[in-house]
Formats: structure tokens, sequence, C-alpha cells
């Protein structure tokens, strides 16, 4: 039956268990080695029958898939119709059972035909492999390959000695059992995944740790396993991910539980295992067959079912640019089908040998092998391969100079590439993509051609090298150049290609380009063409002119004058200029007898300035000059500049005031002491910090900024005009105002004076106060004829109101500095020209105290159901008195006050000028004792 590889299906059939060795087994005979379409059902029997002598019926009967098992995929179907017998399908063992409806025994005519309409079918398109079939009488699962049985004992916390001892004890139709021991892939699946449990096998370490053997049946000894999880097998184990582990000195092998990891895999285990979870023995395998002195039982058999696949390809040969190509494959039965798809339905040829259409690309084809029609399982690539013809995509020619070689090049759409020096025959001079040739004197053709997987291009293409001899460039034998252009050798003028400069007329040195031009020396040129330089060279005598290093406009400092009346106007912003005084400026240290300088009052330069010496700007204020500066033995080298030409204007002065000064020096003589500092405001209306102002006795003097006065004091008895000089501080132009110095005839009259009183009320009466000096302001101006737009200013001293030094400028919050009285000097001026109108100690500032006096304190005042008398005594002055209880109601007036209540009074004195006393508080109990409070 070919069965040690095939897929087993067990048929078991159970009987009296008790009475089976009286009777003689039945014989089971079953034929099926069919091929099987992929998702379709198939009979698993082509013919079965049972051969039983002495009896006619049967309890129950199994078929198990016993090879090539997939759970939930592969399924045994009872199909027809049979009335008297009941199938049941167990998923896990793969195993169906045909009992008798009802319980009772089948008759043997009515299961053979139902075994023979038992049909296997699977919903997985499987593509290749065989399924067996097993058939027995008996309730344990057969494995054809082995001729074993394998049965599932469960036991729950049974320990491995224990089942090991009940094992042996066990028999099967004469048939000796022990604890299983699995050495192949299809055993472990039929007593792993497909059994009716997970228990003990035969297999320990428990004699030398590390090292697994069976311990049971024909196998014991036998080592199956070495080390741990990481360990190695000489033969076939099953161990679970990570087993064996020895975990708490696991010796015996045991099939693990379904929730663990791999589906019938092994791990290890103690003797006794846990005590409760899927770690605790639930039982055990026996495994019946193989044992010495076992009886030949014959209460089994099995069929198979196949997949036909394809046995063998040949692959085809390529071939060049397009053809057909003949594809062959054998299949292990039934016919080669080929389909241009892994999907396609309809196959485009059937047979061994298929000669395709003519293709011109590499084309898959899929060979499948075929019984009956069937086109469903697997397919296996074909691939008709049309390797393309390679053509010469590019070349690379090339041009040397005589007497050397060169490096041509070609591209190839694909393949490799060699070089001939014929078109057609010969051998190749070389191979690769680039050849270097042999030296060559002349002109040259070479042919290239590709070739790919034995596919040559149609025709060699030609590459040429061309050869050639260079003459020296060409041009003038003297050149002149400019400095200012930072002339290079690249700036000589030659005709030629890729020029190259040397310092020699033979060998010497090459210089770039770049290399600065000197005057008076010989340079040598040679071309270059297609790389080939020219032998002999081309002399170039170069001169090269200085021009002047010219400064940047905003690093030439503007030449400027004053606005003067020399043109009859000093505001016109119109001046004469000398422009050679440049010159020097310009020049930025060349010397001025190798160039002329040209100025032009026009940025274009057509408009030559004919006087330079005397030139009269035409813009008023500033302007700009231009300049050329030439070189006098090569007027086209030239360098360009220009300057600014400014006329600065006069500071703007009064050019004639009077300023007049009070005569308060105690001598009414019409002299006294200025303070000229007074006047810079007033003859110029220049800002003061852009200019400085002297002041002078004479206007020669003043023009030529000697002997300057002291500005304070000056006494007008040393000269009543004097001349002001403003300076500009930027430019140095000056203006000079003619001052008259004049004694004021005006003064304020010394019976006139103002006073302001207050009174010390603030926290400290000590005589001083704050004054607003503004409040009698007007009074002091409506002294003097109105429409003079007058000032009045404060000051400490008599001096310094003359001087108007340290003005007292907080007029408005101003704290008297001597106590209860200070005169001040009051000064009345012209704010137009500050003209002095009057100078004295005009204003008074009176600080009035407040009223003082005392209390009676020696003496404890009490009502004591009466009245009680508070006094003052000892004021200081005549005042008048209020005393008031606790709500502000006047109960007295005069010094005293009799109360006959517990309150507080408070007593005020006010003098004649208005000025209040502190309060005074008395608290007065109705008994006790006085407390006298003084707020303050």
């Amino acid at each position: 039956m070919n069965a040690l590889n095939k897929f087993l299906v067990i048929f078991l059939v159970f009987g009296a268990l008790g009475v089976w060795s009286q009777n003689i087994p039945p014989n089971l005979v079953a034929t099926g080695d069919q091929s099987y379409c992929p998702g379709t059902q198939i009979n698993i029997v082509t013919s079965f029958t049972i051969i039983d002598p002495d009896d006619t019926q049967i309890d129950a009967f199994f078929i198990q898939i016993s090879t090539g098992y997939t759970s939930g995929e592969d399924v045994l179907l009872l199909t027809g119709t049979h009335p008297n017998i009941t199938s049941n399908w167990n998923v896990t063992q793969g195993k169906l059972s045909l009992r008798g409806v009802g319980g009772t025994p089948m008759n043997y005519v009515d299961l053979i035909a139902a075994v023979n309409d038992v049909v296997f079918q699977s919903t997985l398109n499987t593509n290749s492999g065989e399924k067996l079939f097993s058939f027995t009488t008996g309730s344990a699962n057969y494995l054809p390959s082995t001729g074993h049985y394998y049965e599932y004992v469960p036991d729950l916390g049974i320990t491995w000695t224990n089942a090991r001892a009940a094992a042996d004890a066990r028999t099967y139709f004469g048939l000796k059992g022990y604890l299983a021991t699995i050495t192949s892939v299809e055993e472990a699946q039929l007593s792993g995944e497909q059994a009716a449990g997970a228990g003990w096998i035969g297999g320990s370490d428990e004699q030398t740790e590390g090292v697994w053997r069976w311990m049971t049946g024909p196998e014991a000894g036998t080592v199956f396993w070495n080390g741990l999880a990481n360990g190695t097998t000489p033969n076939f184990a099953n161990w679970n991910t990570g087993e064996p582990n020895q975990f708490g000195n696991e010796d015996y092998a045991h099939i693990t539980d379904p929730s663990i990891g791999i589906n019938g895999s092994w791990n290890d285990l103690s003797n006794t295992g846990d005590s409760s979870g899927p770690y605790q023995p639930k039982g055990y395998i026996v495994e019946y067959g193989g044992t010495p002195g076992d009886p030949v039982v014959d209460i089994s058999a099995s069929t198979r079912i196949h997949i036909s696949e394809i046995t063998s390809i040949i692959t085809p040969a390529a071939i060049c640019g397009s053809g057909s190509v003949l594809l062959q494959a054998t299949a292990s039965s039934g016919d080669v089908a080929w389909f241009d798809s892994p999907t396609a339905t309809t196959p485009v040829f059937v047979g061994d040998m298929f000669n395709t259409p003519v293709l011109n690309t590499t084309t898959t084809y899929y060979a499948m092998a075929s019984v009956n029609g069937c086109y469903t399982g697997e397919r296996l690539q074909v691939t008709a391969t049309v390797n393309t013809i390679p053509i010469i995509e590019s070349i690379a020619e090339s041009t040397i100079c005589s007497n050397s070689s060169a490096t041509i090049s070609a591209t190839a759409s694909i393949g490799s590439i060699n070089w001939y020096n014929v078109p057609i025959g010969g051998v190749p001079l070389a191979a690769g993509s680039s050849f270097t040739t042999p030296v060559l004197n002349n002109t040259t053709t070479y042919f290239v051609e590709a070739t790919n997987n034995g596919c040559v291009t149609s025709v060699r293409t030609p590459v040429t090298v061309t050869v050639i001899n260079t003459p020296p460039p060409t041009g003038n034998a003297v050149q002149e150049f400019c400095d200012v252009d930072e002339p290079t050798l690249a700036d000589i003028v030659v005709a030629g290609t890729n020029i190259t400069w040397h310092d020699s007329s033979l060998g010497g040195n090459a210089l770039d380009v770049s290399t600065p031009l000197v005057n008076n020396t010989t340079y040598y040129a040679t071309q270059t063409i297609s790389e080939c330089e020219s032998t002999n060279r081309l002399s170039v005598a170069v001169l090269v002119y200085d021009t002047v290093a010219i400064l940047l406009p905003n690093e030439i400092a503007p030449l400027e004058t004053c606005d003067s009346m020399a043109d009859g106007d000093n505001t016109n912003g119109v001046s004469e200029f000398d422009l050679t005084l440049m010159q020097t400026t310009l020049l930025n240290g060349s010397n001025a007898a190798d160039f002329n300088l040209i100025y032009y009052n026009d940025p274009t330069r057509t408009n030559s300035i004919a006087t330079p010496e005397s030139y009269q700007n035409t813009i008023p204020n500033a302007q700009t000059i231009y300049v050329r500066l030439e070189n006098i033995l090569n007027v086209n080298c030239y360098t360009d500049t220009e300057f600014t030409i400014r006329v600065n204007a006069l500071p703007e002065v009064q050019s004639s005031i009077v300023f007049k000064n009070c005569d308060e020096d105690g001598i009414p003589d019409g002299f006294t002491e200025f303070n000229l500092n007074e006047l810079n405001n007033i003859i110029t209306t220049e800002n003061l910090s852009d200019v400085s102002i002297t002041y002078h006795s004479t206007q020669n003097d003043a023009d030529l900024s000697i002997n300057s006065l002291q500005p304070l004091p000056y006494n007008n008895r040393d000269a009543s005009v004097i001349y002001g000089r403003v300076t500009n501080n930027a430019t140095g132009c000056f203006s000079v105002s003619t001052i008259t110095l004049e004694v004021s005839t005006t003064a304020l009259s010394p019976m006139f004076v103002q006073e302001i009183e207050l009174c010390d009320n603030d926290a400290d009466p000590d005589g001083f106060y704050e004054f607003d000096l503004t409040t009698v302001s007007n009074n002091f101006v409506s002294q003097f004829p109105t429409g003079q737009n007058l000032t009045v200013h404060y000051f400490k001293s008599l001096s310094d109101a003359r001087l108007e030094e340290n003005e007292i400028v907080n007029t408005t919050n101003y704290i008297n500095e001597n106590p209860f009285s200070e005169t001040l000097y009051v000064r009345v001026e012209s704010e137009d020209n500050g003209d002095c109108f009057g100078v004295g100690p005009n204003l008074v500032l009176t600080v009035l105290p407040r009223p003082e006096f005392e209390v009676d304190q020696s003496e404890t005042f009490c009502l004591n159901g009466g009245s009680v008398t508070l006094n003052t005594f000892n004021p200081n002055g005549a005042y008048s008195y209020e005393w008031t209880n606790s709500n502000n109601i006047t109960i007295s007036t005069s010094e005293f006050a009799t109360v006959s209540a517990e309150d507080i009074y408070t007593v005020v004195a006010t003098s004649s000028k208005g000025c209040k006393s502190f309060p005074v508080s008395f608290e007065v109990k109705a008994s006790g004792f006085l407390l006298l409070l003084k707020m303050i």
C-alpha cells in the first residue's frame, strides 16, 4: 500500500472486548489509491469488505485520517442513505465513528455499504501530498506507517511511574502495551494532536540529566534528545517552545496540554506533575505493537488518496530577439496542463511538451499536474527566456595629438563589448566598455560590437580616433594696459583655442591666466586643440601704465568755505573756490608730474572747468566736482573720482541789539554789572549746542576771535558797545552782532513790598512752610506800563538777582530757608530782550506760628455725680477758644469749659491771624481718675 509516508485513515470496530479472544477477529479488506482533485469530495475506498467466519454483526466501526490530517479543514462524511447506521465525526482525532441506530449492533452488510459511501472532503485547496485513512475494529488509533495502535487512557493525576506500570499491564488484541515512544512526525500527530487527550509518554532523562531516552517498548534505551530547550536530537523530537526546561527537576516526557503552545508537542514534568492546572497529568498514551512475542493481528486496513504533482521541469534554453520556446514538464500522474497566469482557469496547452507561440519578451507560464481535467492544485512557474539582442547605444570618439594613444569607449544596451579593427570578421582587440589604442600618428577607425547571453549586435559601430597637429596662436607682439584694470594674462588679446601662457619661449613654467601683468615683460602663448598643444609659442611684450589709486568719494573731505559778501550776498550759498587745492588729496600719493587733472561740473565729464583756481559754484550751498586723472604717456589710462565743494551758511544773528540791566549796584551812575551769557539766546536763534559764542570789545577782535571778554560779571564802564561772535562749531563760519549795553532807568519802588503770610499748619511748627511765589508775580508786573511782555524772577541775594544767577526755579512750592520770615529779591525783565525793569528786596515771606498754651495735668478729674472745669492757661498770645464734645458740638468759647457728662472733650485755640493750635483732648470719666490725652 506504500503506507509508510501516506495519509492514514483508521476505521475502528468495537466488539465485545471481554470476549474478543474467544472469537476469530474480523479480517478487513480495503482498497483505494486514488488521485484527488483539491476542493472536491472523493470516496475513501474503491472497495471494502469484512471477512468474519463466526460473526455477522459489530457494535462500532472507526475510520481515521491517520496521516496528513489538517484539523478544521479535513472531514470524513457518510453520504447516501443508511437508515440503520449513525455517524459521528471527532474533529480532534480526525476520526469518523459508525454505530447502529439506538446502540444496536450493525450488520456487516449495512456497514460495508456505509464504508463504501464515506467520502473525504477538504475546504483547503491542498496543492500536493497524500492522506492515509485507517480502518479498525477496535477503539485504538491505527498508524499504517508503523503498524502500531495508540490509545489515550484518561487518569487524572497519575504519576509517570504509575502510568508506565499501567501501560505495561495493558493489551490490545493480544498486543502488549507500553508508554508510547514517538519517532516520526506522523506518529507525533496521531498520538498527540489527534489523541483523545494529553498525557505521559515513555521518555525520561532520569538516568543522566539532559540525556533523554525512550524508557519503554522496543525503543527502550534509544537517545532522542540531548540538552535543554536549545539542545539537539539525533533522530526525532517534538518539544514545545522553551522545553525541556528542567523546571523543578523535571525528568519525564509529557504531551503538553492543548492550551499551552504548540498543539501535540511535549514538555518535561516531574514524576507527579502539578496538582492542578494545565501541567497536571490527565492520563497517558499507550502504544501497542512491535514487542517481541506479539501475535499477528489483522483487525485494520488502510487506503490512500494523493494529489498529482509535477515531478520534473526541463528549463528551456534562452532565445535571442524573438521566437517559439519548447517547454517540458513531467507529472507524477495524469497530464501536464500549461497556463499563462497563476489564476487562469483554462490551460493554453495540455501535454508534457509545449511549443509556445512566437515570443518577443521573456514570458512566464505555469505548469500543473492534472488528472481527469482537475485544474485545482499547485502550479509551478516555467520561464521562457527571450534575451534582448544588444545594441551599441553610444560611443565616445577621441581626438589626440600625434605620437600618442587614445582611450575610446562605448556603451551597450546590455551585455559585454568587444573591439575590432575591421567591420566584419577578425579577432577582438580588446573587451570592455573602453579601449586604449596603441600609439597613433594618423587618424584611425575601430569597430565595436556587444554580446549578451550569446546574442550579438547585427552591425559593428565605427569609432574614430582623430590625430591633430596644432599651430601656435596669433596676436599683436606689443600690447598696452592700464594698471587700474588690474590686467592679467587673460586680458592679452590672442586668437587661438585653449591658450596656455609661459614665462619663456621654450620650456619654463606654465602661468595661470589670473597672473597679473608686469610692465616691460614678455609672455609666451601656446594653444591646445583637442588637447594638443602647439610646439611653437607666440611672444607678446606688455606695457602697463600707472593710474592713480583714487579715494572713494566718502573718503575725500569736502572743499569748504563760508558764505561771504564777495558776490554781494552772504546768504545765497555761492562763493569762489580754488579747486587745485584738492590736487594732493586726489593724487593720493601719485607723482603730479605723471598725471593731468581735469575738473568737470557734470558727471558725464563733458564740461571741463577752464579756470579751476577761481571757480564759483553754480549750484548753491553744495556741488559735486568731477575729476579725471590721466596718465601723461597714455591718456586712455585714467581714473575718475569726485569730491564736494560746499558753501557753509553763516550763523544767524541779530546784527545789533540794545541790552539793558538795572542800576542796582548801589551807585546810581549809569554803570552796573552785566551777565553777558544772558545774551546768548538773544543775539542768535541757533541751537546753542551747535555754536560757540564769545564777546569782544572791538569788531576786529571779534573777526579775529581774539581778546574775548569775561562774560560774568562784565561792567559797562569798560565799554558800552561790545561785539558778540557766534561761531558754528562744525564749519567754523561766524557772524558778529553789535551789542549796546544800557542801564535801565526803571526800578521797583522800595516802598512796594509784597508779603505772603501763611500759618505754620504742617506737622512740625518749626517756622518753615511751602510758598507759591507766583501768586504775587502779577502784582510786580502791574507796577510797570502794560504791553511789555515782562516776567518776574526770584533770587535769594541782590548779587544773584543782578547777575541772574542761582534763580529760584521751584516758584510754586518754595520752602523758606529762614524760619518764620525771609526776604527775597525780585527781578522784573523783558521776556523779549532781557532788559531789566527793576530789582529789589520786594518780597517778604512770613510763617505765622501756631497758637500754644498749657493745660492742667496736676490732678485727676472725675464727675462723681457732679461737674468739673477743664482749663487752659499761660497762652503765648491772645486767642479765641472753642471746646467741643465727641459729637463735635461746641460747649464753650472761653479759655475753660465746665462739663457734667462723661465724654471726650477737645479744645482748639485760634490766633488773630486765623492760625489754629493743635487740638487737645480730655477724657472725663464718671468716677475714678481723669485721663488727659494730648493729640497732635
